[in-house]
Parts: C-alpha cells; sequence; structure tokens
C-alpha cells in the first residue's frame, strides 16, 4: 500500500469542525502520552477547538468477530469494512511506536470509542447504557465567557459509574423472574442460617444441664438430646454422646481400626470400642446379639451404642486382663485368685449360651476370653467378648453359609479346619477353637498344632502332638477330651454342653461317687452283659496287667481278709476302691495314711497307679446314661448317639436268644437256657417243648 503524505494525513485525522458557538461544552477524551518512564493515558477535557484524533480505519487491527460466510459481493462491500490503510512513520511525527507489521500508536488527544454494542449481538442481549452526565458551560446573564463549567444535563460522553440501586433496578426491569428467584433463595438461606444458630445455642445451653441416665442406641438416631456437661469430662479425655473415653489409654486393637479406649458411662468404668462407620452394619449386628447375650455371666455385658460422623462407640464392660494375658504374664496369675480349670469352665458356659441361643462366635482364640474386674466378694469372672464377627443361624437351619461365599472368619491358628475346605460351618468351629484353647491355658502357652509359622497348615492337614499335656496330673481325662474337641471330622466333636459335663471339669468327690455307682450297677450283672463287656474291653491295659501288683502291701493284706478279688478284672478294681471307701473309718490307721484322709488323696491313690481308669469307666458306663443314677454324668448328645447301640444290641442279644432256642427244640432236648430262666416260676427241668415253641414265637412277634 502507498503511504499518505502528511497534508492527505491531517484530513484523514478530521478535526472537529471550527464553529463559533455561544454556549461552550467539554467533551471527554484520552490522551495519550509519553514520559522518561514510559507510556500513559489519561481522561481529560477539551473545548471544540481542540484537535482530537478519530482514526477509525488506521491503526492496529481491531477484533471484528465472525466473517460473514452467506454475503452477496454487493452485501460484503455493503456491510463488511474495507482494509485499514498503514501510515508511514516518516509522515507522521506524532507516532511513536511501529511494529514490523506496520501498527503504530500515536500521542495526542483521542476520542473515547462509543459504548454501543455492536450490532452483531442477539437481539436477546439489547445493549444497555447507563445514564451519564456531562460538564457544560453555562453564561451569565452578563456574558462573561470564563464561567466555570457547571454539571448539566445527561450526556453520553460522561464516563460517571451509575449506582448500585439503579443497577438493581435495572436488572428487575429485564429479568423479573429471575430477579425474584435470586431474592427467594437469599432470603431461605438467610432463614437456615438464622435457625441453625439458634439450634446451636440451645445445644450450648443444654450442655449447662447434668447428664440424662436415660440410655439409648445412639445419639445421632435418637432424638432425645443427651448432653454430659463438659466441666465433668477429665482433660484429655474425648465426649460422645454420654459416653467419655480417654485416647490415650488404649486397652486393645483389633483389626479394620477397631481400638478399645479405657472410658465411662453413666458413672462407671467402662471399655468403649471404637469401630469405623464404614462397618455399620457389623456394628449393629454386634450390639443386636450383645444385647440378646449378655444376660449371661459369662458373656461380657453391653451398656450402650453412640455414634459421631466417623465413628460408632460401643459401651462394654471394663476387664482387666485377657485370657492370653493370664498365660503369659506372672502378674496377672499373681492378681487374678482363680484356678485354670475354673477360667475355662466359664468360658465353655458362655461359649454354651451363645450356641443355646443359635450364635455362632467364629473367632474364639484367648485374646477373646478376658477376665473381668474383680466384684465385691473378690471373685472374678471369664467372659466370652468381640462378637464382630458371630452370626447367628436362622431358624429351620444347622449351619451357616458356605466358608468362601460369607468369607474366611477368625484367626490363623484357632480356625477350624473344615472353614478352609468351603464345607458348611456350624457351632463345631467354636468347639475346635476351643480345644486349642485349653491345649494353650493348660500348657502354659502351648499349642497342639505347633509353632505360629505353620501352625494354620498343621490344622489343615490334621498333624498335632499332646506331648505338652504328658507332664499334667490328669494327662489322659485331658488329653482324651482334647483329642475329641480337635478332631478333624466336625460331627465327631462334643457339644459345649456335653464339654462340661466331661469329667476334666470335676472335682475329686463326684468322680469318686461316680465310680462308686459304676460299681455298684454292675455288681450283681452277670459277665456276659453289654455293659460288663464293654467295662472289661481292654481290661489288663487298665489294670496294667492285674491290678494287684500295683497297690502296696497294706492295702493287699487287707483286701484277703473279706473275700476274693479277680485280679484282672476292671469290675473288681472299682468294687474294691467302693468298699475301702465306704468303710474308710474301719481300715487300719497305717492303711488310712496310705490312702490318705481327703479324697483328693483318696483318688489321687489308684488314679496316680492306673490313669486310664476313669476315663475307660466313663466310656464303658455310657451305656446306662439313660438310666436315672446317671443321667447327671451324661449329655443328651451322648444318651442320643448311645441309644441307637443299645437297641442294636438288645436285638442282637434277642436273636441270639431266638438261635439258641430253635435249635434246642429241633433236638427235642429241654437244656437251660437264657429264655427259660427269665420265665417267672419256671424250671428248665420241668420246661415243656411246647412252652419253648411259645416263647419262640412271642420273642420272634417283639
Amino acid at each position: 500500500m502507498s503511504a499518505y503524505t502528511l497534508e492527505q494525513w491531517q484530513n484523514v485525522l478530521s478535526a472537529s469542525p471550527s464553529s463559533s458557538s455561544s454556549a461552550s461544552t467539554l467533551y471527554n477524551t484520552l490522551y495519550v502520552g509519553e514520559s522518561p518512564y514510559g507510556l500513559y493515558a489519561m481522561n481529560t477535557l477539551v473545548d471544540q477547538h481542540t484537535i482530537t484524533y478519530s482514526p477509525k480505519l488506521l491503526g492496529p487491527p481491531l477484533l471484528e468477530g465472525p466473517s460473514p460466510i452467506a454475503l452477496t459481493p454487493d452485501e460484503r462491500k455493503k456491510y463488511v469494512p474495507p482494509k485499514r490503510p498503514i501510515v508511514s512513520a516518516e509522515n507522521i511525527p506524532s507516532i511513536t511506536h511501529k511494529t514490523l507489521e506496520g501498527e503504530f500508536l500515536v500521542l495526542g488527544y483521542h476520542e473515547p470509542p462509543p459504548m454501543a454494542v455492536s450490532p452483531i449481538f442477539p437481539a436477546r442481549f439489547p445493549s444497555f447504557q447507563f445514564p451519564t452526565q456531562s460538564i457544560t458551560w453555562k453564561q451569565s446573564d452578563n456574558d462573561n465567557p470564563k464561567q466555570l463549567p457547571a454539571i448539566g444535563g445527561p450526556s453520553a460522553h460522561s464516563d460517571q459509574e451509575p449506582s448500585l440501586s439503579a443497577m438493581i433496578y435495572h436488572i428487575y426491569l429485564l429479568y423479573p423472574i429471575q430477579f425474584y428467584s435470586v431474592v427467594i433463595s437469599l432470603i431461605l438461606l438467610l432463614a437456615t442460617t438464622i435457625w441453625m444458630c439458634g439450634r446451636q445455642s440451645a445445644a450450648a445451653s443444654l450442655a449447662q444441664q447434668p447428664p440424662s441416665a436415660q440410655t439409648s442406641r445412639h445419639s445421632s438416631g435418637s432424638r432425645t438430646w443427651a448432653f454430659t456437661r463438659t466441666d465433668l469430662v477429665p482433660e484429655g479425655w474425648m465426649n460422645v454422646g454420654k459416653l467419655q473415653y480417654n485416647p490415650s489409654e488404649v486397652l486393645g486393637r483389633g483389626c479394620e481400626g477397631t481400638v478399645v479406649y479405657r472410658g465411662k458411662f453413666d458413672g462407671r468404668e467402662v471399655a468403649v470400642k471404637r469401630v469405623v462407620s464404614e462397618f455399620v452394619r457389623f456394628v449393629d449386628r454386634e450390639a443386636d446379639l450383645l444385647r440378646e447375650s449378655d444376660a449371661h455371666p459369662h458373656v461380657i455385658r453391653y451398656f450402650c451404642m453412640e455414634a459421631d460422623s466417623q465413628f460408632r462407640y460401643l459401651a462394654l464392660e471394663l476387664c482387666i486382663a485377657t485370657l492370653n494375658d493370664y498365660v503369659e504374664e506372672e502378674r496377672v496369675r499373681e492378681k487374678v485368685q482363680i484356678s485354670k480349670v475354673e477360667l475355662l469352665r466359664q468360658a465353655t458356659e458362655g461359649l454354651a449360651h451363645l450356641h443355646s441361643i443359635q450364635i455362632v462366635h467364629r473367632d474364639m482364640k484367648p485374646q477373646n476370653v478376658l477376665i473381668s474386674a474383680a466384684n465385691q466378694k473378690g471373685m472374678v469372672r471369664a467372659v466370652i467378648s468381640d462378637f464382630g464377627l458371630c452370626k447367628r443361624i436362622q431358624p429351620g437351619r444347622h449351619s451357616l453359609s458356605r466358608g468362601i461365599a460369607s468369607g474366611l472368619a477368625g484367626t490363623d491358628g484357632w480356625i477350624a479346619p473344615e472353614a478352609h475346605v468351603s464345607e458348611s460351618t456350624s457351632y463345631p468351629v467354636d468347639i475346635f477353637s476351643m480345644g486349642c484353647i485349653f491345649y494353650f491355658v493348660l500348657t502354659d502357652g502351648k499349642h497342639p498344632f505347633g509353632p505360629p509359622i505353620s501352625r494354620q497348615a498343621n490344622i489343615i492337614a490334621g498333624e498335632y502332638t499332646m506331648q505338652n499335656i504328658a507332664s499334667h496330673a490328669d494327662a489322659t481325662i485331658i488329653e482324651s477330651l482334647i483329642k475329641q474337641m480337635i478332631d478333624a471330622d466336625p460331627r465327631k466333636r462334643p457339644t459345649a454342653s456335653s464339654i462340661l459335663l466331661h469329667p476334666f471339669f470335676w472335682d475329686a468327690k463326684k468322680r469318686l461317687h461316680f465310680l462308686g455307682d459304676c460299681s455298684n450297677r454292675v455288681e450283681k450283672d452277670e459277665d456276659n452283659s453289654s455293659v460288663v463287656r464293654r467295662l472289661e474291653k481292654n481290661g489288663r491295659t487298665i489294670v496294667r496287667n492285674g491290678w494287684r501288683e500295683h497297690i502296696c502291701d497294706k492295702l493287699k493284706e487287707d483286701l484277703r481278709k473279706f473275700r476274693t478279688y479277680k485280679n484282672h478284672s476292671v469290675r473288681d478294681l472299682l468294687r474294691a476302691m467302693r468298699n475301702k471307701r465306704a468303710h474308710y473309718r474301719e481300715l487300719p490307721q497305717d492303711l488310712r495314711d496310705s490312702l490318705g484322709h481327703e479324697a483328693e488323696d483318696f483318688l489321687h491313690y489308684f488314679t496316680s497307679r492306673f490313669p486310664a481308669l476313669l476315663m475307660h469307666v466313663y466310656w464303658a458306663m455310657e451305656w446306662c446314661s439313660n438310666e436315672p443314677e446317671f443321667k447327671q454324668y451324661y449329655s443328651d448328645e451322648v444318651r442320643e448317639r448311645i441309644k441307637d447301640e443299645v437297641l442294636k444290641d438288645e436285638a442282637e442279644r434277642k436273636e441270639k436268644e431266638i438261635n439258641m432256642t430253635s435249635q434246642q427244640w429241633v433236638r427235642g432236648k429241654v437244656t437251660s437256657s437264657p429264655a427259660t430262666q427269665r420265665k417267672p416260676g419256671g424250671d428248665a427241668a420241668q420246661s415243656t417243648v411246647e412252652d419253648i415253641k411259645e416263647e419262640t414265637e412271642n420273642a420272634k412277634k417283639s
């Protein structure tokens, strides 16, 4: 493009027309200048004689918006402005800056751009101009041209900004519906804020009142406000509803972030179990099961549950130690005056109670058997705790869902083998774990399945050892019980109620009483009776090939005074024990000293010499478990199991008698037989063939 000359440039700038007017007006312009520190721009007021630049078609390119695409050549000439010419910097001395592309900046007074909105905007966005004010000259009556300017009427050239109220009013006129929506939203927000502040104020005032003694399932779910006075919370403690706990005093930790703290509830010391709210379903189930089962003295007591935004808190009975602490720490055993057998008995009672209400614990281990604080009499209790994995067996079912479907529950080293092979699990899984606990307690921390690193693998393989039990005084009794409890076949494990009736939990007096009842029961039985046969089975092993060789000489001499005893008979050994116990006062003093003066000493005299005697007799006398005098020694499970064996043996005996009688009738001989002996008033020598035939037919019918 060709550059403009100086004369052409002055014509392009088109100064405002110089016309004299009686009323002079000052116009708003933009002055662009240059100082030693750089360029600057400022608003100025000039009169109509001042030359202002208006290079509308010159200077840097402006944003022109999208190019029209559907215009004819005539329309394009009409609506599309032509290319702006480029001015040569040599011709205009006021040009102070020029780019390589020919863009330039002119110093001096410039007309401000108009405030009108470009017509390319859609019609739904109307152009809006705020009212402005201009400064005009007012001449006085004496036509004084030097009168100061005064603020005049509206003018499009004023840059004074409108007030806020004018803007709001204008928005209301343009968008009334949106305006009302915003106003209503602001009013609702303000009302909600005021209500929340009032609620917090009411809560703060109620916090000054004494705490309520009413319990609740959890504070967030109930609308009965229960606050604890802040001045009653010890320093460093946390308060949640009716619960307080000390975060720095941790009593124990569990899986999935579970922590147990020392705390308080309703003025009493409790253990506060904190569980992550993500496991709310398990926490609610645990609380429900605790409420149903904590009436038993050997199940941990439950008080209440509270909650906040992150955790659930269970208030439980505060205990002083776990069974694991009792076994591994001497100081705990010195502090707790209770025997190992009594602890195991109480723990088994608690487990039997859970099973009686169809609850399977699924995580029995020494850490979950707690020792309570001493009561007013100084007595402590063993209680079952941690119901997080407990499940209830639904009515009409006998087991839980299969292991893999419901997840492997429990702790490695204490999990029953059937839980690993996806078999249905039930109460026997707790019995297996309890058997391991028995061994752990009685051997001072040993485990029947070996060290922890290989323990669970040995459980699955069924490899265990009982060598650590051998040194115990009741080794045979303990071994027989634990072997049943940890049997790989869950169907062969005893129930918790059967374990409580096992001789392991009997004291010396009850054991002696049982042996005496057994002796009385078999005293008059025939040698070939079922119960005597069971009693004498493997009898030589029980009496160690002759019990007379293992008793003291004083007892041998005393036994020879009254009657003859069979040296290899278990029944005769029981008879000797019964007679000497019954006539203890009549024995010589030296023999009484040898046998012992207490029941424990008397029993130990025989069980130390014949360690397998008690369990052998207990197994043999299961045959009589349905008889009234033996019901106190056996459980319903044993009676149900032995019932089929008794009926089967009775049927075999009757069939044998029938066969013997039939053979005698065929030969035409009348000899003594069990059937003819039992006939009232009958004598084998006087029996007739018709009587034998009639009895045979009756026996077949029965």
